[in-house]
């Protein structure tokens, strides 16, 4: 890529001017926050749009095109700050726009595959919330007169519709700059900020009351609807999604069209109709419920508002045995045209009315949702003498969801497209790539069109291993559960105590926020009245009363008092959560479970989980945002991680990775295993060095190694100037800054004066010195096992320091590889992973 792409770095996205002012959140915005809060940086609050454009297109007029509509929409200023538990919105008077471009016009062969990679790439990248704009760009130059714009939003500022509003804006403003001319874009009526506080009006609010109320009534014996997955749910585990696509014939797309135009409906309604009929024969059930998502634009003033307006609705259909398709079609228009004129009850406040089950593993009310995706129109016909771009086709990145399987129709003159992203940890690609062709055959059979495909719909279950889950264990009690270790131990360092000591204040502040003075440690929060909202004003009131952090995620998980106390005082788990990569099956051999030691690391792995290919299963262990506090020292936290482990592999043998200081915690959990007379078949350490290697060198040795590796290091420092230029020198000065102690410490002062806002990394870095302190302080012992030591080119070498990085004295049966790859996490480049994975097939034949 190096050779055949130029990259402009991102500008940072920030505030440089004006003062900013604060407004009330919307119910979607607030809906946002609190999922953010639950899981920070998930790419499904994403809203990431691929904008292919047709015609020479200029950066320079393109990234003034933007401007102009982040003046205009103050949505794209805005960013959303907790204040007391609660979001509000802060929206600034300037912000810079983040913007890269990337030349991908030299590349031989395809290069949409190259951009789609880059694509995808881009969706998943995080925001933080209270930074503006959430909002980036990235251009891809596919050739001459072809590019591809990618837009990304958080989905708290910005929506489908919103997307659509953009690109017809952008496209104006852009021919009229072209064109050197000034642009006129409409004055707007209204602003976000509007919607939101009309949101709270009296008036609406009484509405929002009575659709309420049509709700509760509606669903108020609703069992929530699944699709029998193939994997059980498991607690604490990562939600990692996928798609599958099918494009229906356009044969097929015009007598579906023109069916439902027959029979007064909309092609919505038939799709609807369709799912419910196949969802209902799949299950056997004859009540389901799914959901869907309404503009939110009622009034015609906000069509060209720029904002989060998307309502989740529930569609509730009862299917008789002996119905005929036209009578389920106009029952479900009623259906549908009933929930719209209900539509202002926000989402939130009918799964709290309902109060269901919050055992956070599954979504509330609706796993299966359905929505169609908004289409930008025809485009207009350019201006004559002159060639302005055209925008050719606007498209959506998979970026995941909320539910577990979510469809979009994308309907075009090709015909019907339909997309389904879905949850990879419970359904299998086959089982959702079978729910889309029967989905093609039932259509087919309603409309009375031609089968394409001989085979006979599939109305039983999902397939066999949906079957075979559905047999072995309910919806509400999975056949297996996600390792978990419990472990009793003194007080926390912090407190002086246990759980015991932080009942009293903790239940009280429950009480208080509940209203229920009869609550029991042992009652559910959710069931007792709260919800997600209220949530994260509990947490708010506990960190400032007790100066702990608690996670919200962690909250959720306990539900209790009683259990929360525990959580937080070290008595329940021990603070590891595992999570798949490479999905292990019975037939396989048991893989790799791989150490890392910060949330930020989730995919950190993933380059060299692809590299050993998918019949080497690969697993993470990852810690919390802080160290249980009992796991005083690395052997003790090593035997929680050994016994987690244990849980999840019961049999076979152990292979261990771990990057960096986890590699010191990898090696003590293979030791510890090899000690109870597990068969530890590898530990790979990468640029990993043993914690006292330099230290109990002699004086003499040890002066010389340290010479030795400031000098390596300087010279790594040198090659990477060359190859990225003074950039590089600024990032990591600002790398050492940030990482800094005494500057966190400085940062933490200013905070408490009123001055400074609060460091979005001190969770990280608290982490990272909680396990640098415990690593310092360990003492390793041999290992006689099989051990991988990985350099990466930033890693020093000379004959004064040990090519195994101190291991030598322990590792016993110890190798050593060098392996392409600059910067601290540089042994994860692609060509780092390939050498990797060779060198690990090559011990595994021995």
């Amino acid at each position: 890529m190096r050779h055949f792409t130029q990259e402009t770095p991102a500008v940072a996205g920030e505030a440089h001017g004006g003062e900013a002012f604060t407004a009330r959140c919307s119910h979607s915005q607030t809906r946002f926050w609190l999922l953010d809060q639950l899981r920070p940086g998930d790419p499904s609050l994403h809203v990431a749009a691929r904008w292919r454009i047709a015609g020479r297109l200029d950066a320079e007029i393109l990234v003034r095109s933007f401007r102009i509509l982040l003046d205009r929409h103050e949505a794209l200023r805005t960013s959303i700050v907790g204040e007391g538990g609660r979001p509000v919105q802060r929206i600034a008077a300037t912000v810079a726009l983040p913007f890269s471009e990337i030349d991908l016009s030299g590349l031989p062969g395809d290069r949409l595959d190259e951009a789609r990679t880059i694509a995808d790439s881009e969706a998943g990248k995080p925001f933080e919330l209270a930074r503006a704009p959430l909002l980036r760009l990235t251009l891809l130059r596919l050739g001459r007169g072809d590019s591809l714009l990618l837009v990304t939003a958080h989905h708290s500022v910005c929506d489908g519709w919103s997307m659509v509003v953009l690109a017809r804006e952008f496209v104006a403003i852009y021919g009229a700059l072209i064109r050197g001319q000034a642009p006129a874009p409409a004055p707007s009526a209204l602003h976000y900020a509007d919607f939101a506080e009309w949101e709270t009006a009296p008036t609406t609010a009484a509405a929002a009351e009575r659709d309420l109320a049509f709700w509760a009534r509606s669903l108020r014996d609703l069992t929530p609807f699944e699709l029998p997955p193939d994997h059980p749910r498991r607690p604490g585990r990562e939600r990692r999604f996928a798609a599958e696509t099918r494009l229906l014939p356009a044969a097929l797309g015009s007598r579906l069209e023109a069916y439902a135009r027959e029979h007064g409906a909309t092609p919505f309604v038939l799709a609807c109709t369709i799912l419910f009929g196949l969802l209902s024969a799949r299950t056997g059930r004859g009540d389901v419920a799914i959901g869907t998502q309404v503009l939110g634009r009622d009034e015609i003033e906000l069509e060209g508002v720029v904002g989060s307006f998307v309502n989740t609705l529930v569609l509730r259909a009862v299917l008789g045995p002996g119905q005929s398709f036209a009578e389920r079609l106009a029952a479900t228009r009623r259906t549908i045209l009933e929930a719209c004129d209900h539509a202002l009850a926000p989402f939130d406040r009918v799964v709290q009315a309902l109060a269901p089950s919050r055992d956070g593993l599954r979504p509330p009310l609706i796993s299966v949702n359905i929505r169609l995706r908004p289409a930008p129109g025809p485009p207009r016909p350019p201006v004559e003498g002159t060639a302005p771009i055209r925008l050719v086709d606007l498209d959506f990145a998979a970026s995941g969801s909320f539910f577990d399987l979510d469809l979009e129709l994308a309907p075009s003159e090709a015909g019907w497209r339909l997309i389904c992203e879905y949850d990879a940890g419970l359904y299998e690609a086959r089982t959702v790539a079978g729910l889309l062709a029967d989905f093609e055959r039932a259509a087919c059979a309603a409309v009375g069109a031609r089968l394409p495909d001989p085979a006979p719909f599939a109305s039983g279950a999902s397939g066999g291993a949906a079957r075979e889950v559905s047999e072995g264990a309910s919806p509400d009690r999975p056949a297996e559960a996600a390792p978990s270790v419990e472990r009793r131990t003194g007080g926390s360092p912090e407190t002086g105590g246990g759980s015991a000591d932080l009942l009293p204040g903790i239940r009280a502040i429950w009480r208080e926020m509940l209203d229920r003075p009869d609550l029991s440690d042992d009652d559910d929060f959710f069931a007792s009245g709260g919800h997600s909202l209220l949530a994260a004003r509990v947490v708010a009131r506990i960190e400032a009363e007790t100066g702990r952090s608690v996670p919200l995620w962690s909250f959720f998980e306990a539900g209790t008092v009683a259990r929360l106390c525990a959580l937080l005082a070290g008595e329940a788990t021990a603070g590891v959560r595992h999570r798949s990569l490479q999905e292990a099956k019975a037939a396989e051999r048991p893989g790799f479970t791989a150490i890392h030691h910060a949330a930020a690391d989730q995919e950190l792995y993933r380059p060299l989980a692809d590299a050993l290919g998918a019949d080497q299963p690969f697993a993470t262990l990852q810690l919390e945002s802080r160290l249980p506090p009992h796991e005083e020292t690395l052997e003790r936290l090593a035997s929680a991680y050994r016994d987690a482990i244990e849980a999840a592999q019961p049999r076979g043998p152990i292979r261990l990775v771990g990057f960096c200081r986890s590699g010191v915690l990898a090696f003590e959990i293979a030791r510890q295993f090899a000690e109870a007379g597990r068969d530890v078949a590898l530990v790979v350490l990468i640029d990993c060095w043993e914690p006292g290697y330099f230290r109990r060198l002699p004086p003499r040795e040890r002066g010389r190694a340290v010479s030795a590796y400031r000098r390596g290091r300087l010279a790594a420092l040198l090659r990477h100037l060359r190859r990225e230029g003074a950039g590089y020198l600024v990032s990591r000065a600002h790398l050492r800054l940030r990482s800094s102690r005494t500057w966190r410490r400085v940062r933490r002062i200013l905070q408490r004066a009123g001055l400074a806002s609060p460091n979005p990394e001190e969770a990280f870095w608290r982490l990272t010195d909680d396990l640098d302190a415990l690593a310092l302080a360990y003492e390793p012992r041999p290992h006689s096992g099989p051990v991988l030591i990985v350099r990466s080119e930033s890693i020093p070498v000379g004959p004064a320091l040990d090519p195994m990085l101190g291991w030598r004295a322990f590792a016993e049966n110890g190798e050593t590889v060098s392996v392409p790859g600059f910067g601290h996490e540089g042994a994860f480049s692609t060509a780092g992973c390939r050498v990797m994975a060779a060198k690990i097939s090559l011990m595994a034949l021995r």
